[in-house]
Parts: C-alpha cells; sequence; structure tokens
C-alpha cells in the first residue's frame, strides 16, 4: 500500500462517495461505477448484479451510512477494500437494515478508472459471551 498512496486514496474516496450516493439516492454514481457484470451479495444472502442494485436504489431509502473504518490493498489493477460502518435502510415505512455492517468491495482498473466487479454487506452479529 505504502507504494501506491494515490491508488489507496483514491479508493478510499470511492468508498465514501458510493455510501454519500446511496443516502442521496443517486443511481448515477452507482451506474458509473459498477462494471456490467458486477455481482453483489447483500446483507440477507441474495446474490444480485448490477441492474436489480441500481433498482434497489428507487425502492430502498438509505438514511445512514457511516463509514467508521476502511482498509485498502492493492494488487497490481485489483484494489480490495474492506470496511465497516453503520448502515440504516428502509422501504417505505418498513425497516430493512439497521446495524453494523462489514463488506468486501472487489475493484479493478478499467480504462484508468476504478470500478467495482464484486461486492459483499455482512451484518455484524453480536458476539455470545458463554460463561461457565
Amino acid at each position: 500500500m505504502a507504494d501506491h498512496p494515490q491508488e489507496e486514496q483514491a479508493l478510499l474516496k470511492i468508498q465514501h462517495e458510493w455510501a454519500e450516493a446511496r443516502v442521496k439516492g443517486d443511481s448515477s454514481y452507482t451506474r458509473g461505477l459498477e462494471t456490467e457484470d458486477c455481482t453483489i451479495v447483500w446483507p440477507d444472502g441474495s446474490i444480485v448484479h448490477k441492474q436489480a442494485d441500481l433498482q434497489s436504489m428507487t425502492d430502498i431509502e438509505f438514511s445512514e451510512f457511516d463509514i467508521q473504518d476502511l482498509h485498502v490493498r492493492l494488487y497490481a489493477d485489483t484494489g480490495i477494500v474492506v470496511g465497516q460502518g453503520r448502515i440504516k435502510a428502509h422501504h417505505g415505512k418498513q425497516d430493512l437494515i439497521d446495524g453494523q455492517f462489514v463488506w468486501t468491495d472487489t475493484f479493478v482498473k478499467q480504462g484508468g478508472q476504478w470500478k467495482v466487479v464484486a461486492s459483499q454487506i455482512t451484518p455484524v452479529l453480536e458476539k455470545m459471551i458463554k460463561k461457565n
């Protein structure tokens, strides 16, 4: 990472802009960021592609997407970003997600720009403490 600080900063910036676009309901940002064959694993385990993800932005309203921690790893023209934070979203009056999540986003550089090819978002479960 230290060898490519500009690339690392670019991916960190994308993560924040993508989260802001979700809260604003700006599907144009996501449309330009995701590759046509991008695969997303949602917190409920659903596996969707770009078109379903874009459609979700008209159905789901994100009221919070607070990034608390991000780590970037670079491998030539591939970037892996692992993050965690608080996400809250609803559909109408129905709460869909609300809590802590971790995610892994996989980027490839195409035409000089970082594009998302895969994303997985996982809810963080409360740790169980065993008492003896």
